[in-house]
């Protein structure tokens, strides 16, 4: 079934009621494209080679937020972070289409440009997260830094936002942030993996004294 799926992901989409959902004929499709394949090569450069670009309304959302978050507690912060995150991932239209490449061609025919897109996102999601708590005096633990640490926070939105999609009752978010899973889970991620001025504790020796205690 992989080896299918990574020769065409899309091979499902059939001509007729991709134009229909489109609003146009047949005819208008092929002023662009002369077959399918054609269409699926453009359809999975656009969704490789400008990745970043389709998550940049939600960078700039989550930015301001961040700006908006200054005067917060540490925790409050992140948590309104977190959950604005996992909104804007979830609300995304490509975001379905991204994750079946991904799991697909992103191992066979685009791996070089996927992992430059994850290389701009992760640093994104790191750079945003490192404002906020920046302003309270914390910051990576070794080895880390900020780009590791948002391919962290990457990998847990992308992960949650995969299961509401598949069962939309699982409690990932509700109105009151201390009870937001996914929240809980960004703040906790945060609190082993970054330190504030004055603690030498590197990642490994942090996460071994919490554990054994």
């Amino acid at each position: 079934m992989l080896d299918q799926a990574t020769q065409n992901p899309f091979a499902a989409l059939r001509l007729r009621r991709l134009c229909e959902k489109a609003g146009l004929s047949t005819g208008a499709f092929y002023v662009h494209w002369a077959t399918m394949e054609q269409y699926h090569d453009d359809l999975a450069e656009h969704l490789t080679q400008d990745r970043e670009l389709a998550y940049q309304a939600d960078f700039a959302s989550l930015s301001d937020l961040a700006g908006k978050c200054a005067g917060q507690d540490a925790a409050a912060a992140v948590a309104r972070l977190a959950k604005r995150d996992l909104e804007t991932v979830i609300g995304n239209p490509l975001w379905d289409a991204m994750e079946l490449v991904n799991l697909t061609w992103g191992h066979t025919r685009s791996p070089d440009e996927l992992k430059r897109a994850y290389a701009t996102i992760d640093r994104a999601t790191g750079q945003i997260y490192g404002s906020v708590l920046a302003n309270h005096r914390r910051e990576p633990r070794p080895p880390l830094d900020w780009d590791g640490i948002g391919a962290v926070i990457q990998a847990l939105v992308d992960g949650f936002g995969l299961r509401y999609k598949i069962d939309p009752a699982v409690p990932l978010s509700s109105p009151d942030p201390a009870f937001d899973l996914y929240a809980v889970a960004v703040a906790a991620v945060l609190a082993v993996l970054t330190r504030p001025a004055g603690d030498d504790a590197s990642t490994d020796e942090t996460v071994q004294g919490l554990l054994n205690t």
